[in-house]
């Protein structure tokens, strides 16, 4: 902190403090305001939206599994028969 910072605390009264701290904490509060009104904003998906699309999920992930298990036996087996 500056002197003239130091200076300018020391000169403050009981009042400019406590107005300075309120201000504050409306500055605190309106961010969450705003994180408020955006979490309104949000367009949630249906049940059945969620039920489908995380059946895909499970589905692509599934067979990627199975492609990488059989793309992971097939080098296992060509490297034991080269060595």
């Amino acid at each position: 902190m500056g002197d003239s910072e130091v200076k300018e605390e020391k000169t403050m009264t009981k009042a400019e403090k406590k107005a300075a701290e309120k201000k504050a904490a409306e500055k605190k509060n309106s961010g969450f305001a705003g994180l408020k009104s955006e979490f309104k904003k949000i367009v949630w998906p249906d049940r059945d939206t969620v039920v489908k699309e995380s059946a895909q999920v499970i589905v692509v992930t599934a067979i990627l599994s199975l492609v990488i298990a059989g793309l992971d036996w097939v080098i296992k087996t060509g490297l034991d028969r080269i060595f």
